[in-house]
């Protein structure tokens, strides 16, 4: 950056901020102030923006740290008002500030002075203005994955009370205890005593009510009934054991409807983007995992090189090298997006067990030679994100 190049670096915390302006490289225009992220606070900033433009003559640029959700409302302030910013690298903010100084002391006013350092230190370009589509398809992935982790812990107690009261129901009737139609019907009858007592015509009605093919279900419901009527439960019928089973059941249905609507809304925002027909062309991304990808990928204009997006999954090496020791190719750094990393790596699990030969799934079984098959499953990810990349640039399917 210029060094005559005036900046305004602002620390960013949750509800308020610490903020310096500068007019050059070590020249502050006043003293640190603080800000609380409001109408107020936002219009002190647009003052010292103007000021400093005033006085100077030149447009100051802001700069702070991305914080996850806390900057937030501070960016799009600077959006709405098309003041230019800088939205920096939390990483490489950190480590600008580790070595730019052998003290360790860090303060809010200290971080503006650390920020400014950085501004006139390394060659950044100013942020365009963001689609909002990225943030808010990766506010509904980050949803999904909070609600999938819900309905897993909801699995468990449910089987739980389920191996109580319907012992051996998954060796003698289905593995599929998850369908909408024997959930439904462990909804009515969540006893076998209760079961036992029901016609076979009913509990064949109800089956196919909710989804069961009217081909096997009379054959099924005949097994219910025969497999209720030899089964020894844990508790009776009028137990908490099956209030608690209904409660598990309503539970996990709820749950798998907000994931099915949210995967909707998501496609609803993503689905124009020519990477999502892109992503689908790669053997084993379906429609969910590539609105996923996108997600969390955002926008991958902003990466400049593959390199640059590596590091952004995390997937870049860690590289220790010390006298003899040459300290490549040991792991990856990790320090990037882990709910990309966990995609990919989802990705290519299932990619390179797929029947078709194709590039990612011999580029697997090259590495698997000389490789653990974690590691070379982690190599066939980079593989996967730099294919990915390329496809951005290209517009061109994934061929094989």
């Amino acid at each position: 950056m210029n060094h005559q190049q005036p900046c305004i670096a602002i620390d960013v915390s949750k509800g308020n901020s610490h903020v310096c302006g500068f007019t050059k490289a070590g020249y502050p225009y006043q003293k640190v102030l603080k800000i609380t992220h409001n109408q107020k606070g936002f219009e002190t900033l647009s003052e010292l923006y103007h000021m400093i433009n005033r006085d100077t003559q030149q447009v100051p640029v802001f700069i702070f740290e991305a914080t996850g959700i806390y900057h937030r409302p501070l960016k799009n302030f600077l959006e709405t008002r098309h003041y230019p910013f800088i939205e920096a690298s939390p990483l490489l903010a950190a480590k600008h500030r580790k070595n730019s100084t052998i003290r360790s002391a860090k303060t809010d006013a200290r971080d503006t002075q650390a920020l400014a350092r950085l501004f006139y230190d390394v060659d950044f370009q100013l942020n365009r203005i963001s689609d909002e589509t990225f943030y808010e398809l990766r506010q509904c992935h980050r949803y999904y994955t909070q609600l999938t982790e819900i309905l897993v812990k909801c699995k468990v107690h449910f089987n739980e009370k389920l191996d109580i009261l319907f012992p051996e129901f998954r060796n003698e009737v289905t593995q599929s205890v998850y369908a909408n139609y024997y959930l439904e019907l462990l909804k009515k009858y969540p006893h076998p005593d209760l079961l036992a007592k029901a016609r076979v015509d009913t509990i064949q009605n109800l089956l196919v009510k909710h989804g069961k093919r009217a081909s096997s279900s009379r054959k099924n419901a005949e097994h219910l009934k025969e497999f209720s009527q030899k089964c020894w439960s844990g508790s009776s019928p009028t137990s908490v054991d099956t209030m608690i089973l209904v409660n598990y059941i309503e539970q996990i249905q709820q749950y798998q409807q907000q994931r099915d609507n949210v995967i909707k809304q998501m496609i609803s925002l993503g689905k124009d983007y020519q990477l999502y027909q892109q992503l689908q062309s790669i053997p084993g991304i379906g429609r969910t995992i590539a609105i996923c990808l996108i997600a969390e990928l955002g926008d991958l204009s902003n990466f400049d090189s593959r390199k640059q997006l590596l590091a952004y999954a995390g997937l870049d090496p860690v590289i220790s090298q010390s006298g003899q020791r040459d300290g490549k190719g040991l792991s990856i750094s990790k320090k990037g997006n882990k709910h990309l990393r966990r995609l990919l790596f989802l990705v290519v699990t299932s990619s390179v067990h797929i029947s078709q030969d194709h590039p990612i799934q011999q580029f697997y079984q090259k590495k698997r030679q000389n490789l653990p098959n974690k590691a070379a499953l982690i190599a066939s990810s980079d593989k996967l994100l730099r294919t990915i990349f390329r496809m951005s640039q290209t517009g061109e399917n994934y061929l094989f």
